[in-house]
């Protein structure tokens, strides 16, 4: 990938020198300006340089962090990738779009998408990689490809097992020439990784030291973990190349001056009690937004955000109407404030929500829990305990796995076939096991979210107070399960 890299900057560098490229003016026609969305897919927040990781390599986003703001706390408001990116397109959460809040839905067209109203306000949009698109394609109300226009025609010859085809940058590059009057631009980056499946070894057999790996307290400590961890690392370094050549594509036509730079995912790593979990490793997010000098840099923000906040803050910063139903909220002033820490508009919390991401148990019922985080604490609550949290052992998907909210891979595959082995077993009973109906963690001490403390009596206030919290932000916002409703059960694949 590196070689390929340093081949495209040459190339482009000879372009740019014979005149064959035209350079654009880093001003668009409207003086609004362009953004460039990046969602790697399934990235918890601590696996990048800046975040932390000794063993990973990100020189872009390391970079991109150094030249705008790192965000702390930031949330995916749901663990699963199609209600994620939902969420984002809406700014809402995930309960209040019917069947968009779970992975086999679509987004109905009462709801108001933040790329469609650029749109109408003379923004041209595309994409390339993984978008959003309904797994109910012909749903008569449902939005199909809500993003913009497909740019997907450039392909890598040669590329490592388990690694996307799609030449982001070339696509990227492409969308660029075509538009020719300068209109401002949205443009969504769908990278593929660092999805499973992964070539075995590869993480080691390209550098990554396992030494250098932390392995979570859930994981136990063996060499599957590692490499599969490191396997998982070598395609964030895939990812972290890609974003080198799209910021390269920037810089090529002076377009990175009026371009907020956008960094995030959509759920967390494919690994047990990590995606489709609201623990940390399925939740938090990295993020990183950068607008050359408009955004003070090296800023590292620690107040709580939700991910559907980028989508009133992409509208505010075009100086366009927010939505009312929109529950995010603009981080147009966070961005451009001079602090780092904590801002002087506080935020106290998010809420994040899951319902169900695979079909894995009986009825295809799901696992609704909601969570509310501060910057110390997470308190969850699960509606249906006596379910599994991760679906059920005898029930398998076809073409997919057992327990299947968890994605299959190396370490999973250790877990099951030591479920009951003397040393082992309690990462299995963590990973797969019931749960209690509330759980409470300090984050801070506790990131990993091993030890729940919501039966302990000496954090009874504090679990009370948090879970009114949570009741009143639900109720707020008109989450059915609040009510005591469950819309859910009637989304089934064979309906």
């Amino acid at each position: 990938m590196q070689v390929k890299m340093k081949l495209f900057r040459i190339a482009t560098q000879i372009l740019l020198l014979s005149g064959v490229i035209m350079m654009s003016s880093c001003e668009t026609k409207t003086g609004t300006p362009n953004f460039l969305l990046i969602i790697t897919d399934d990235q918890s927040w601590e696996h990048l340089g800046c975040y932390g990781d000794l063993a990973v390599k990100t020189p872009f986003m390391d970079k991109l962090a150094e030249e705008g703001v790192r965000f702390e706390n930031a949330y995916a408001a749901c663990p699963s990738c199609s209600p994620s990116r939902a969420t984002i397109l809406t700014g809402q959460d995930a309960y209040r779009l019917q069947e968009g809040g779970v992975l086999t839905g679509f987004i109905r067209s009462e709801y108001e998408l933040f790329p469609s109203i650029l749109k109408k306000n003379g923004y041209v949009l595309g994409y390339t990689g993984k978008g959003y698109w309904p797994f109910t394609k012909d749903a008569p109300d449902g939005v199909n490809e809500p993003i913009g226009v497909r740019y997907d025609r450039h392909r890598h010859e040669e590329v490592p097992e388990g690694i996307s085809r799609r030449n982001y940058a070339a696509n990227f590059e492409e969308f660029i020439k075509e538009n020719k009057d300068n209109s401002p631009f949205f443009f969504w980056l769908g990278l593929g990784e660092p999805h499973r499946p992964y070539e075995t070894g590869r993480g080691v057999n390209i550098g990554i030291d396992t030494s250098l790996i932390r392995i979570p307290a859930f994981f136990p400590d063996v060499p599957v973990a590692k490499v599969d961890m490191a396997d998982y690392l070598a395609e964030v370094q895939w990812a972290d190349d890609v974003v080198g050549e799209m910021l390269e594509v920037l810089d090529s036509r002076d377009l990175k001056k009026n371009t907020v730079i956008i960094f995030t995912s959509d759920n967390g790593m494919p690994f047990p009690r990590s995606k489709a979990t609201l623990y940390n490793h399925g939740v938090r997010m990295p993020l990183i937004i950068a607008w050359d000098k408009k955004i003070k840099s090296m800023r590292v923000v620690k107040d709580p955000v939700n991910l559907i906040d980028l989508a009133p803050t992409i509208l505010e910063l075009s100086n366009l109407k927010i939505p009312e139903q929109m529950t995010g909220q603009s981080m147009r002033t966070l961005l451009l404030s001079d602090s780092s820490g904590f801002s002087s508009e506080k935020r106290d919390f998010v809420v994040t929500s899951f319902e169900k991401h695979t079909h894995c148990r009986p009825n295809e019922l799901g696992f609704p829990r909601r969570a509310i985080h501060t910057e110390q604490w997470t308190y969850i609550v699960n509606y249906e305990p006596d379910r599994y949290p991760m679906g059920n052992f005898e029930i398998r998907i076809p073409n997919w796995d057992i327990l299947g909210e968890t994605d299959p891979g190396p370490l999973k595959e250790f877990y099951i076939k030591n479920k009951t082995h003397p040393d082992y077993h309690r990462y299995y009973d963590l990973a797969f096991g019931k749960v209690e109906r509330e759980e409470l963690y300090n984050h801070e001490e506790d990131p990993d979210m091993i030890h729940n403390l919501a039966d302990n009596p000496d954090y009874l206030e504090l679990k009370n107070r948090l879970s009114k919290m949570l009741e009143d932000y639900l109720l707020q916002t008109k989450d059915p399960r609040a009510r005591g409703n469950s819309p859910w059960d009637e989304y089934r694949l064979d309906k």
